[in-house]
């Protein structure tokens, strides 16, 4: 029964995969309305077709399908992050992970963060993109993991929001020189040697959004290891709080995210020194 499960989720993959290797965002919106039907198959193969899209906005997409009931369509959406190949991914792909029953999906979605943490350099992917400013008097060589978000907000835009504003407080350090969001472990270390730099990696996390008592609570967290060798430091967290606020103020929630990351940066940036 389950091969011929498999079997029709397959062919019907093959059938809703682009026939053009170019990225097509009409597509991944073809594919997103596949995953509200009622046939846990054709949500599966969405899945799995979402994954050959090359399509940033995926991402999203596949993240919220990871949350579907029926667990063949939750692996796929974990197949389909892996083949995607965004280090934009690996934050949801934790989450779910943290609270998923099934141990067959389980397999599936630790395979993918180790997929894309090889790819982005061991989960170095936090950066935003490769556009690194180069600091020829900096002291501290920092790589920045992916956001592991528990907000319930999108990887995406959490990502967007939480790692520029970590990575624009770095860059303003005159000791702080960012590693690229894609680096294999011997060329850090053939950075870090040539330049006699200390390496750091940032491993950020968000935790859900605390509306209780009428009020929003923030918490971004970064744990602090050696880099590459990532040896747990330290860590550094850093919680705000915003009266009056509505749950659902997306608004709010963008600006305490983005002041909670910039405080905890700046925070870890002045007490470099402290974590050797």
């Amino acid at each position: 029964m389950r091969a011929r499960f498999l079997g029709a989720v397959l062919t019907i993959a093959c059938m809703l995969v682009p026939t053009s290797a170019s990225a097509d965002p009409e597509r991944v919106k073809f594919l997103a309305d596949k995953l509200k039907s009622d046939d846990a198959r054709v949500r599966a193969s969405a899945a799995l077709a979402l994954g050959a899209t090359n399509e940033d906005s995926a991402v999203d997409v596949l993240c919220n399908s990871l949350g579907d009931g029926t667990d063949s369509v939750r692996s796929a959406s974990a197949v389909g992050l892996k083949r995607l190949g965004r280090s934009a991914g690996v934050g949801c792909l934790k989450s779910r992970l943290d609270r998923e029953s099934d141990d067959a999906v389980k397999v599936e979605i630790s395979r993918a963060i180790e997929a894309l943490n090889a790819a982005g350099g061991g989960g170095n992917g936090g950066g935003g993109n490769d556009s690194i400013k180069e600091n020829p008097s900096a002291k501290y060589y920092i790589a920045i993991s992916s956001i592991a978000n528990s907000t319930g907000r999108g990887q995406t835009e959490v990502e967007s929001i939480v790692a520029k504003a970590i990575k624009g407080k770095l860059e303003g350090q005159k000791e702080i020189q960012i590693a690229p969001s894609k680096e294999s472990s011997d060329d850090a270390k053939a950075r870090i040697s040539k330049r006699k730099l200390k390496g750091f990696y940032l491993a950020v996390a968000i935790d859900q959004f605390d509306y209780s008592g009428g009020n929003l609570r923030v918490k971004v967290k970064i744990g602090v290891f050696s880099y590459p060798g990532k040896s747990l430091l330290g860590n550094v967290d850093k919680t705000l709080t915003k009266e009056g606020v509505s749950k659902g103020d997306r608004s709010s929630e963008d600006q305490m995210m983005e002041l909670a990351a910039q405080l905890a940066s700046e925070q870890f940036a002045q007490n470099a020194a402290q974590f050797l």
